[in-house]
């Protein structure tokens, strides 16, 4: 069992699911939001193709401010950029999305812990 650890920045405030405004900022922070978490998730050790991965997410604000339970919405883009970079659809993911903050970072973090296990480990 390998676990991989990717780390984000905080997300766009677009991509709150319940966000005021146009469709645009929406749709340019998810193209941007995916493709970065891709990028990420390519870099040596490159992750690998596992359908079925579990994921445990952890949110790290740079204040302690704000619903957590909002922050499920705003993963979706940073998970299916990682899924890209698997080569794989989410579907068979199962994320493991946090109750609460885990601490404090000055510039705000998401941190993905992805195992890589076959299902013989599991």
């Amino acid at each position: 069992m390998t676990v991989r650890t990717i780390e984000l920045p905080w997300p766009s405030q677009d991509l709150t699911p319940h966000a005021k405004g146009g469709k645009w900022p929406k749709i340019r922070a998810t193209k941007q939001a995916r493709a970065l978490a891709r990028a990420v998730a390519l870099e040596k050790p490159r992750i690998k193709t596992v359908p079925d991965a579990v994921i445990f997410v952890e949110y790290w604000p740079k204040a302690r401010r704000g619903d957590v339970h909002n922050m499920h919405g705003r993963m979706k883009a940073y998970i299916d950029g990682i899924a890209d970079a698997m080569g794989c659809d989410d579907r068979g993911f199962r994320v493991d999305f946090p109750s609460v903050w885990a601490g404090n970072d000055p510039k705000g973090k998401v941190v993905f812990r992805v195992v890589e296990a076959s299902n013989e480990a599991r």
